[in-house]
């Protein structure tokens, strides 16, 4: 995607990944680069909503430090359980965490990723209380799942998918109100029994504080027609996603209203 970017843009992008933190620690550095459109960063939703509910010191504030570019990408969380678990079904699953919350635990891939939160606005719709189980990534929750460490997940489609196919676990329900791309046989939760529930994962381009509109407009027009490409809509889709382009505007209300929400 960054070479595609960069023939938009007429040069070369660098893609400098700094993880740790969910994604802090590379919008702390792009909120404090010099604002000449030449640092851009990808910022996701813990990084960019859900961070200030989690941490009691943020290095950065999304909403002033940070000026929306756009939207890029977002992903559906998917329920997946062991096949161990005697639960065909959404309503199933709730039975037993019901009747036994103690013996099926939720792994996640950290506290405040995606993937937590899915989990907990699922258990508090439905009214259970489940034992979580945090690991340090998505791919170590999945994995504990599948050797029955822990017995279920609500977590970012593209990590368990691989696993669902092989038929190591068993999906349940995905998360938006229409269903995935990659699993079209798998029912949203409101359709499993859980009308109202709604949980996303997603993605978009910032940029520092104090960048020039036109900058801005540069970019947007850059990484939305990145974004329409054939070839870019598919690499999304293979790692669980969708492309996702807005406008600065529209990125901006949707970084809004996730924070509220969580």
């Amino acid at each position: 995607t960054a070479n595609h970017l960069g023939d938009a843009l007429g040069q070369q992008v660098i893609v400098d990944t700094r993880p740790g933190a969910g994604g802090m620690l590379g919008i702390d550095i792009a909120s404090k680069a010099n604002p000449d459109g030449y640092t851009i960063a990808r910022g996701n939703l813990p990084a960019l909503a859900v961070a200030p509910h989690v941490y009691k010191k943020m290095p950065y504030d999304a909403l002033t430090d940070l000026v929306p570019v756009s939207l890029t990408d977002k992903g559906q969380n998917l329920l997946a359980v062991h096949l161990s678990v005697p639960a065909a079904n959404v309503k199933e699953l709730i039975a037993l965490l019901k009747a036994k919350p103690e013996q099926y635990s939720m792994a996640s891939a950290g506290i405040g990723s995606g993937g937590h939160l899915a989990g907990p606005l699922f258990t508090t719709m439905v009214g259970v209380h489940p034992l979580h189980v945090p690991y340090k990534s998505a791919g170590a929750s999945i994995l504990s799942v599948v050797a029955n460490e822990s017995q279920w997940t609500f977590t970012p489609i593209g990590a368990p998918l691989p696993h669902v196919r092989s038929g190591k676990l068993r999906a349940l329900a995905v998360s938006e109100d229409k269903r995935a791309l990659q699993l079209p046989d798998v029912p949203t939760a409101a359709e499993a029994g859980v009308p109202g529930y709604y949980s996303t994962t997603w993605a978009g381009i910032v940029v520092p504080r104090g960048t020039p509109e036109a900058i801005v407009t540069k970019l947007n027009a850059a990484v939305v027609k990145v974004l329409n490409t054939p070839e870019v809509k598919q690499q999304f889709v293979n790692q669980g996603g969708e492309a996702a382009p807005s406008t600065p505007e529209e990125f901006g209300r949707y970084i809004k209203a996730e924070a509220q929400k969580f």
